[in-house]
């Protein structure tokens, strides 16, 4: 159950990713043809750091995930769709990154809401109880 309510949690970690991706291969630089390691424009130590243990922490919660019986499916699928994403990015190139890591975001951000809601809003049964009577 403590996977369930750090869901929040994970949720914010990963907006701000986001949002601190589209700063560094926002759509100025991809405009500019700028590629993000080329230019003289890198973050500070402590921000690769915290971006690593942001990351770090998400694959961690993803794997753990799976193997609890509240949020085993959606941990599966959140590891499938962030598996999927990186190795789209790696054929896409820099133009779709930004693209892609926003889909994989939101379709994250869906799978931990959905989590959220199975477990409080219906007792942890996938369908609601109105179903069941």
């Amino acid at each position: 159950m403590l996977l369930i309510y750090l869901a929040p949690l994970i949720m914010v970690i990963d907006i701000v990713q986001l949002l601190v991706s589209e700063r560094f291969i926002g759509v100025k630089q991809i405009r500019k043809g700028v590629h993000p390691v080329d230019g003289d424009r890198r973050l500070p130590s402590w921000a690769v750091l915290l971006w690593l243990a942001g990351m770090g922490i998400m694959w961690l919660y993803m794997v753990a995930l799976v193997f609890d019986p509240r949020g085993g499916l959606q941990g599966a699928l959140m590891l499938m769709v962030s598996i999927g994403g990186f190795a789209l990015r790696r054929v896409c190139g820099l133009k779709w990154a930004l693209v892609l890591m926003t889909v994989e975001t939101a379709i994250r951000l869906g799978l931990l809401a959905n989590m959220m809601m199975v477990v409080f809003f219906f007792g942890g049964r996938l369908l609601p109880p109105s179903y069941y009577d």
